[in-house]
């Protein structure tokens, strides 16, 4: 029983003078993880990522990325309950492609964009998100994203949207709350999670959590 797991990163920095009026960072970066089975030595998971980031002067970044992904299943595991969708054992390849905007963090308001599309095991999938972030005053961050996925499998197909908003608030640079509220179109389930968090001193945090989910 168990697996064995390798994890591989790699990500230098290039700030090249001849763009500097404009182009602040270049980063290619690449990411292996491989899973192994130690009951039989078969590939659990591998997953390749191949990325390169371009930083502008103003905080605003543009990302494209190319995802390699294998996937060994020893037995059947379901996607989508409501539609009891599920997919076969076996080994799957696949690619997935992926692009994304962020405009300057450092900003009040700054905004995201992802989209994606490739191959998902034996079918294919599409990935739109949007995003907005607003820092109000000195205490309080709010964002929202709103995600879809649209998936296409041998024995199925179905479009999720999760709505997700959180907010965070500061009382005082050792005082912090933190919400993270969740909706999922298609499974029609409400989640939500809230942590007030206290450091009574450095390194010791007092945390009170509360979930939820209908």
């Amino acid at each position: 029983l168990g697996i064995d797991k390798i994890e591989v990163g790699v990500g230098p920095k290039i700030r090249p003078r001849a763009t500097s009026g404009w182009l602040r960072e270049i980063s290619p970066t690449y990411q292996l993880i491989d899973i192994e089975r130690r009951k039989d030595g078969q590939i659990d998971s591998r997953y390749i990522d191949y990325q390169i980031l371009f930083t502008f002067q103003d905080g605003t970044f543009i990302e494209y990325g190319l995802n390699t992904n294998v996937e060994n299943p020893d037995e059947p595991f379901t996607i989508n309950h409501e539609r009891d969708i599920a997919i076969a054992p076996g080994r799957y390849e696949f690619d997935e492609q992926f692009v994304e905007v962020r405009t300057n963090q450092s900003a009040p308001l700054w905004l995201t964009g992802r989209y994606s599309t490739g191959e998902f095991y034996d079918g294919h999938k599409r990935t739109y998100l949007i995003g907005a972030t607003a820092r109000v005053g000195l205490h309080l961050n709010l964002s929202g994203t709103l995600t879809r996925n649209d998936i296409e499998v041998s024995n199925g197909a179905f479009t999720t949207d999760l709505l997700a908003a959180r907010v965070n608030y500061n009382f005082s640079t050792t005082m912090f709350l933190n919400s993270l509220l969740q909706y999922n179109t298609d499974a029609r389930q409400f989640s939500s999670n809230i942590r007030f968090n206290i450091i009574h001193r450095p390194l010791s945090d007092l945390f009170l959590v509360y979930n939820e989910r209908r």
